[in-house]
């Protein structure tokens, strides 16, 4: 009887998790849909000069964008998934007045980080480019980070109480907004400027569906000082993080912007809209098997272990298929989504390509990393991969341009993926990597080497 119980316990929560699975998915698709749709418009309607200045104004908003959360997201998740566990099994008094205290700090604190993030974006957009352009539209666009840290709140609430579909409503209804109206102002010969502040007014509207989610509990909204100055506490070693994860995905474009040409920009631009599904897809996976890690490594390290590397598995098998097809595909497929202007770009997403391997496996491993308490291995891993890929960056990039930035970012995740799995592997004994990563570096060298031979 208890056996046939605790089956229908564990089919119960594995349906839920490939429930919000699904509808993060889903979420992540939407989005991708957005950016590949979008970009693929204005290759394809403006010349690649503007195409150059759109990359580096949305590389700045995509470095604070993610700044902006201070790296909280798999903290809140975490901290208010084991919160509600303890409060729903100890049967605690005012559980939801608790919670709700939590979020509240949590947002107070994000919405501060928001306003001094739009500051630094201007700042940043001035000092990198001489284009005014690109000083305009970068001021605009800051305007959107305001909101975002709240909206992030939002979203890790949301995971938490296993309400994705409330994430995947409001990805949808934005990035609907966000293609329809560009399109209407790139079509009737609007500048990126103007763009931009379509980008900020729908980045507000996606705020109301979770404000309007939380309307019964925002009479209890209230600032706790405990839990601010536990977030803030942990905020250092996160911000730190996602600080340097978000230089380290954006260094190639700043240093393209620098020590190479628009078109170099445009090249490298168009390329990584291919890591966009990748990154956004692997986050929503992350967020979702998040909670069941921090379970997991409350209950056995060695079960820990084990849903690591089986989790593991899935990402690295797409990863590396998707590498190996790029060389045979990559020039057919950039012709016909941005014409043929950029099929030269292929050798630059080849390498893109490889890169996105080693960036699974650290997704995924950070991910552990933050449930054993080893998220300073994150920080130290992400300051290797920025030092990397600007050193790389520096050499490469003047001799060969957006082949060179690739390159770079491929070094930055292997050498961040050596360290973070190297470590891990030592602290959880079940946790097992290396048999997979070798397969797949195998299978990418032979296919690769056969090709360069070709």
């Amino acid at each position: 009887m208890t056996s046939a119980k605790n089956k229908k316990v564990t089919t119960n929560a594995n349906s839920a998790v490939t429930r919000n699975l699904l509808w993060m998915v889903w979420s992540g698709s939407i989005s991708i849909a957005n950016s590949v749709v979008l970009w693929i418009f204005i290759a394809r309607m403006r010349d690649v000069e503007e195409m150059g200045r759109f990359t580096i104004v949305m590389g700045l908003y995509a470095l604070f964008f993610n700044v902006c959360s201070l790296g909280l997201i798999p903290f809140l998740v975490n901290e208010i998934s084991r919160r509600k566990e303890q409060e729903d099994t100890f049967a605690l008094p005012k559980k939801e007045q608790t919670i709700t205290d939590f979020i509240s700090s949590a947002a107070i604190l994000l919405l501060i980080s928001g306003i001094g993030c739009a500051v630094l974006m201007t700042i940043c957009g001035f000092l990198i480019s001489e284009s005014w352009s690109v000083r305009i539209s970068t001021l605009i666009l800051s305007l959107a980070i305001i909101p975002t840290g709240v909206i992030n709140v939002g979203e890790a609430t949301a995971v938490s109480f296993g309400r994705t579909r409330l994430i995947a409503f409001v990805s949808t209804l934005e990035n609907v907004l966000r293609t329809i109206i560009p399109f209407a102002l790139i079509w009737f010969g609007f500048d990126i400027s103007v763009i931009c502040i379509s980008f900020v007014l729908v980045r507000f509207t996606a705020l109301i569906p979770y404000l309007w989610a939380a309307r019964r509990k925002l009479s209890r909204f209230a600032f706790n000082a405990a839990d601010f100055s536990r977030i803030l506490k942990v905020s250092p070693t996160f911000g730190g993080t996602i600080i340097l994860a978000s230089i380290n995905w954006q260094a190639a474009i700043i240093l393209l912007g620098l020590l190479s040409t628009e078109a170099e920009s445009a090249k490298y631009g168009v390329a990584s809209r291919f890591l966009i599904p990748v990154s956004i897809l692997m986050a929503s996976y992350a967020n979702v098997i998040q909670p069941i890690i921090a379970r997991h490594t409350e209950s056995s390290i060695e079960n820990a272990g084990s849903y690591l590397s089986k989790m593991l598995r899935y990402p690295l098998i797409l990863s590396t298929i998707a590498a190996i097809a790029s060389p045979f595909l990559s020039t057919q497929i950039l012709t016909i989504f941005f014409g043929s202007v950029y099929a030269d770009s292929a050798a630059t997403l080849d390498v893109l390509a490889m890169s996105v391997v080693p960036f699974c496996l650290v997704m995924i491993v950070s991910r552990g990393l933050v449930a054993t308490k080893s998220q300073h291995v994150d920080f130290f891993a992400n300051a290797l991969g920025v030092v990397v890929c600007i050193i790389a960056g520096l050499f490469l990039i003047p001799r060969y341009g957006a082949i060179g930035a690739a390159a770079a970012q491929l070094l930055s995740f292997l050498s961040m993926a050596l360290l973070e799995a190297g470590y891990l592997s030592r602290k959880i004994i079940n946790f097992r990597y290396r048999q997979k990563a070798c397969i797949s570096l195998s299978c990418l060298l032979i296919i690769h080497s056969i090709i360069w031979k070709l």
